[in-house]
């Protein structure tokens, strides 16, 4: 039998500080658009599907105000994650843009 040493995935120097990039660059707002062809329920699967850690409850949520008010704030995040957010909105056939926040 083989025996598995346990190895630290990462060490750093006591003192050091990691740079945090996210906290440092200004949020951006993930916006969602109504249209009037996507199905209600597509609209809620492909929020579950592309924003990570979004429930149910909350793709609704957003899929609402954004039915009824003609957008709604998908999700907030720095500027690289937001682009993928909404390219990958867009790819699914929904409309999405970024905004600062």
């Amino acid at each position: 039998m083989h025996s598995v040493t346990a190895r630290p995935i990462a060490e750093t120097k006591p003192g050091i500080e990691i740079e945090r990039r996210a906290t440092q660059e200004p949020p951006y707002k993930v916006i969602l658009h109504n249209d009037d062809f996507t199905p209600m329920e597509h609209v809620v699967e492909t929020l579950r599907k592309v924003i990570p850690r979004m429930s149910t409850r909350q793709a609704v949520d957003i899929m609402l105000e954004a039915h009824t008010n003609g957008k709604a704030v998908a999700t907030k995040t720095h500027k690289e994650l937001a682009e993928l957010y909404m390219e990958s909105l867009n790819n699914e056939g929904l409309i999405s843009t970024i905004e600062p926040d």
